[in-house]
């Protein structure tokens, strides 16, 4: 609202009789563009402008002595009256394409409002509805989607001064009347709104906030208008089995806002806009982050407990039974023949033949008892408060159903378990796993399909001689390196790879090989450590493979791209994801790949990221990148000096570059310029490159040129 305190100083008033000569006389002794003028009574009847005077000035033909104030002023006023939202005001100016509106009070002139004094009050309110909206983000520290949801109905109305609440949202296709989530701060009208078709969802405007009509289950509940409607759309991870991501569709609605709020629209849109984004964001990482902790917890395939789940409750159970003297039981569980069903049936038939073994296991186990999938065909039961024997009449119960499954050519399922009792004198849950698997290969080496409980006399097949227990370190020790050449191997097509896409641009032959060093310096100054070192070079080296299925037309245009094809290079990172998401020892490198594009203000691309958010190695390459793109040759720019580019960049840190690796890099520069006894801004590309060199403290292999790392041999 523009108040008395908005107002700028005294009011400079003029009659119509008075000469334009004296007008702009006035207007340069008061330093001001516009004079009121008024009657006799003080009563506004016109405004005159600088820009009136100058028109007169220019399309007149005789001296303007003598020439009155009427004769050029606007009689027909645009006003408006004290209390004004801003936004209103500028809309009167946009409309009437005018730069002064007096402010009246019953027909007295109070105040006059420039375009100057509108923006430094929007400047003013956009800063101080930021501020408030970040508080927002400072409340939701929960990373429980419910307890998050729960914050949000909570704190979000403060920003409107709204009374009532409500947080909906439903996942796509879902039954109307069946939320996925839902929140409120007691909102009377919260039945309606979980009626909430999809096509409604779908239909939410996304650039229009704030409504004056209100649905019918809200005006007979009584709620009263306007409301604030801002939609959400929160996507999680894929999903086993679906190959799409969790969408989930849906709305923060707020009605009964302050007076004050509801008059200003434009502050609320605003507002709303913000809140949309904080809300978004920290949805989604709160619903991300629970489809992670439950798919850590389940198994995609079967949708039995997981590895980790049993590994939880085992040492649970293990802790309960110790301090309570009580029993409980292991089985492992083992598909008969799992390998020949894959080969002569095919691995869908196969996938189906464990999915049914583990839907026969979840009907008839008791609800005490956990099932999980320890991996590949294998299963293991977890029976609290169970004897050995109980388990086994338990455990051939679930075998002869077992043997009831059929697959297609009418192939019957068996089972071969290993039963095993915990031992209340033991000192590690993993010791009665250990005797289950005995007994599962005693099951196994007696024909399989039975059930076979550990005993004493299997005892000895823990101390297997030396030599097999050599031959497996030595197996272990030759698929290791096995694995090491396979990954070397890649990352050697890879890099050829890299050199063929920038052989293809004269401007960035050597961008990569650069990226890296720079990455490489920056990592060592700031003492990562060599492992860490490596990870980025690594990351370094693949950071721009995504640009493969970039159009050569984009990449090369030496002009500014448009937004279409600014979205299209904003995908590469995303590309890159694709490309290697498969190699699972690339795993830690395609994440600093993905977001190597995020910016230190949260501005970046492609999941806006912000601070120590985004990887640290993301940060490290996002400044080497910089670093090379502003003193290499492009073809929109002439290259920089390294004393240039670092007072660019230095100018980002904090903004959009990490400070503290931007300060690492100015540190390498100097303990450079230190070696080669230079000045830091008479340091050249070719110094930069040459060190560290041979005999340099803290110098090592991952610190030469890429060519010379790059399949060298161990």
């Amino acid at each position: 609202m523009l108040e008395s305190s908005d107002r700028p100083g005294a009011i400079v008033t003029i009659s119509r009789q008075d000469t334009i000569q004296h007008a702009a006389a006035t207007m340069r002794a008061h330093n001001v563009g516009c004079l009121i003028v008024s009657d006799d009574e003080g009563q506004l009847v016109g405004l005159v402008t600088e820009r009136d005077i100058a028109h007169r000035i220019a399309a007149a033909s005789q001296s303007l002595d003598g020439a009155e104030v009427g004769q050029i002023m606007t009689d027909h006023v645009v006003s408006c009256a004290p209390g004004t939202p801003t936004g209103e005001v500028r809309r009167l100016m946009t409309e009437h394409r005018i730069r002064h509106v007096p402010i009246v009070d019953d027909g007295t002139v109070v105040g006059i409002l420039s375009a100057r004094d509108v923006m430094g009050r929007q400047l003013a309110e956009d800063r101080a509805a930021a501020e408030e909206v970040a508080m927002l983000s400072n409340c939701l520290k929960s990373i429980d989607l419910n307890e998050a949801a729960e914050i949000v109905a909570a704190e979000a109305p403060k920003l409107f001064g709204a009374k009532n609440c409500v947080l909906c949202l439903r996942r796509r296709g879902s039954e109307a009347d069946d939320p996925e989530l839902i929140s409120s701060n007691r909102c009377p009208c919260l039945d309606g709104h979980m009626r909430a078709t999809d096509d409604a969802l779908e239909a939410l405007p996304s650039d229009s906030f704030c409504e004056d009509m209100l649905p019918t289950e809200c005006e007979e509940c009584g709620g009263p208008g306007p409301r604030v409607l801002i939609p959400l759309e929160i996507r999680g991870l894929k999903e086993a089995g679906a190959g799409s991501e969790r969408r989930l569709l849906g709305y923060l609605c707020m009605c009964s806002l302050a007076p004050d709020i509801a008059a200003n629209r434009e502050l609320i849109s605003y507002k709303a806009k913000l809140t949309r984004e904080i809300v978004t964001a920290h949805l989604t990482n709160a619903t991300r982050y629970q489809q992670a902790r439950l798919t850590s917890l389940t198994d995609a395939l079967t949708g039995v407990g997981s590895r980790k789940l049993l590994e939880d409750k085992l040492q649970a159970e293990f802790d309960r039974a110790k301090r309570y003297k009580r029993p409980f039981s292991v089985a492992i569980i083992d598909l008969d023949h799992f390998k020949m069903i894959n080969d002569v049936l095919g691995h869908a038939v196969g996938d189906e033949a464990i999915r049914k073994l583990a839907m026969c296991m979840k009907q008839e186990k008791r609800t005490p008892d956990v099932l999980a999938r320890y991996g590949g065909d294998e299963f293991v039961i977890l029976m609290p408060e169970t004897r050995a024997a109980s388990a086994q009449t338990f455990l051939e119960r679930i075998r002869a159903k077992v043997r009831e499954i059929r697959l297609p050519q009418d192939t019957a399922l068996s089972m071969s378990c290993g039963v095993a009792e915990s031992d209340p004198e033991q000192d590690d849950p993993r010791d009665v796993m250990r005797r289950a698997d005995l007994a599962l290969y005693g099951a196994k080496s007696a024909g399989r399909n039975c059930v076979k409980l550990w005993d004493a006399t299997m005892a000895r097949l823990i101390d297997a001689d030396d030599l097999e227990i050599e031959k497996i370190k030595t197996l272990q020790r030759r698929v290791a390196g096995l694995s090491e050449k396979a990954e070397k191997m890649f990352m050697e097509s890879i890099w050829g790879l890299v050199q063929a896409l920038e052989a293809k641009d004269s401007y960035a032959k050597t961008h990569t090989e650069s990226v890296m060093h720079y990455a490489v310096g920056i990592a060592h100054t700031m003492e990562l450590g060599p492992k860490h070192v490596d990870l980025i070079r690594r990351a370094a080296m693949i950071h721009d493979i995504g640009k493969i299925g970039i159009p050569d037309a984009i990449l090369a245009k030496p002009g500014a791209l448009t937004p279409h094809e600014r979205t299209v290079i904003e995908q590469h990172p995303l590309i890159a994801v694709r490309i290697l998401e498969k190699m699972t020892f690339l795993e830690r490198e395609v994440a600093i790949v993905r977001h190597h594009h995020e910016k230190w203000n949260g501005q970046g691309y492609p999941d806006g990221l912000a601070r120590t958010a985004i990887p640290l190695g993301s940060r490290v390459i996002a400044v080497a990148d910089t670093f090379d793109a502003l003193t290499a040759i492009r073809a929109y720019h002439e290259t920089r000096s390294i004393a240039e580019a670092l007072r660019i960049m230095t100018d980002s840190a904090g903004y959009e570059l990490d400070p503290d690796v931007v300060a690492a890099l100015t540190t390498w520069f100097t303990n450079i310029s230190a070696q080669c006894d230079k000045e830091v801004d008479q340091l050249t590309l070719e110094d930069l490159e040459l060190w560290p060199r041979p005999g340099i403290e803290g110098s090592d292999d991952s610190m030469r040129p890429v060519s010379a790392t790059i399949g060298a041999s161990d």
